[in-house]
């Protein structure tokens, strides 16, 4: 009996543990390519197969991803209040520290302080970037040494054919129609952006701090991989059909 229970128990774990990758999958892609419904369903799609076959199973790193970029592109709509602002810092804080990724910190000082200077400024977000590095100094000279993992020759070339496809999807991209979560303003095209380049820099900084291992713990890169998928896919369709 206890035996049934257990792997009960195992299989609703690992049905919830599916479930959830999938949606951070897809949120994140959602955020990435705002106007790309079908990149989002396409990540979600290349995330069950890489949470059962490959163990990509950790979630933070994508919703850290998901936040940040958040920030960059607004897609919320208003600026973040007060306590949006504390809130996203310290799980973020938190996140770099349980993940064993400081790299993390520069990223969110980034995202702080593209949110500062970019189309309707929140300044105050200076400060949040402050506190990012000083946290990041503070971690980087006491108990908690940055490190790196081994990235082999043929890890960067994956890097490049990654960075480049994204690149491609940026340099066709036009002004986003999509609009925000709560007023019908469309999302600023330099924001969505930074929000694409800011979601891959939170996973290649996993790379070059966790090493090759990186590649099988999070669904993070099938975000990146379905965006320019689909963007290719789509071309296909309208070439096929021209």
């Amino acid at each position: 009996m206890a035996a049934v229970l257990d792997l009960n128990g195992s299989m609703l774990s690992a049905a919830f543990g599916t479930l959830l990758t999938g949606f951070a999958a897809w949120a994140l892609t959602r955020e990435l390519a705002p106007d790309d419904d079908a990149a989002a369903f396409l990540a979600l799609a290349l995330s069950w197969p890489a949470h059962l076959f490959l163990g990509a199973s950790s979630v933070l790193l994508p919703f850290v991803a998901l936040f940040l970029v958040r920030i960059v592109n607004r897609s919320t709509g208003p600026m973040a209040r007060p306590f949006d602002t504390v809130a996203i810092l310290g799980f973020t804080i938190w996140a770099a520290i349980s993940l064993g990724q400081h790299l993390i910190l520069l990223l969110a000082a980034a995202a702080f302080s593209l949110n500062a200077t970019l189309r309707d400024p929140q300044r105050n977000h200076l400060l949040a970037a402050a506190v990012c590095l000083a946290v990041f100094g503070w971690l980087v000279a006491g108990a908690f040494p940055l490190t790196f993992g081994y990235v082999g020759l043929q890890d960067w070339w994956i890097v490049l054919l990654l960075a480049g496809a994204n690149i491609l999807v940026l340099a066709q991209a036009g002004e986003p129609a999509s609009v925000c979560d709560v007023f019908s303003e469309r999302l600023d095209k330099k924001r969505v952006a930074a929000g694409l380049v800011l979601g891959f820099l939170v996973a290649f900084q996993a790379l070059i701090t966790e090493g090759r291992a990186a590649w099988l713990e999070t669904p993070i890169w099938a975000c990146l991989v379905a965006v320019p998928v689909s963007l290719l896919a789509r071309r296909l369709w309208k070439w096929g059909h021209s």
